[in-house]
């Protein structure tokens, strides 16, 4: 009789909480809402007035940035890594103070990576986030579209 593989899932370390404290630590000019939501890897939900952004937690990959919708539940679903073409003088290494992983303790790690996405948000989404410019999610639907 052969023996069944147990299937590894890495921890996964990400949750509102470190979520909420981390956004306390920025000023944010609209109000937001943060939803736990749990599916293959753990992920939070930061539910602004016109938008949804998700940070969703692969364990040993890091988090994966998604933006779920805009313009008041339009839907979106564009992954960080396809949208950075799309946005003006993108440069986070200058413009950003970004804090680097330990990668000898995964629940700072998880802290610093959402410190670093915090930052990001501020720096080239807040006009994204409140609603008063989605240039670059237009420009990446007309894409997709293609």
């Amino acid at each position: 009789m052969e023996e069944e593989e147990e299937l590894y899932i890495p921890k996964s370390y990400l949750t509102v909480q470190i979520v909420h404290d981390i956004m306390a630590e920025f000023e944010w000019p609209v109000s937001y809402e943060l939803i736990d939501e749990t599916e293959d890897w753990q992920a939070v939900i930061i539910k602004f007035e016109t938008c949804e952004i998700e940070l969703e937690d692969i364990p040993d990959n890091g988090i994966n940035f998604t933006f779920l919708s805009y313009d008041n539940g339009k839907e979106l679903n564009a992954e960080y890594s396809e949208i950075i073409k799309y946005l003006n003088n993108y440069d986070p290494e200058e413009h950003l103070d970004l804090e680097y992983n330990s990668y000898t303790d995964p629940l700072l790690d998880i802290t610093t990576s959402v410190r670093n996405d915090m930052k990001n948000l501020q720096y080239y989404h807040m006009d994204f986030i409140t609603g008063t410019d989605y240039t670059w999610a237009e420009k990446y639907l007309k894409d997709k579209e293609k």
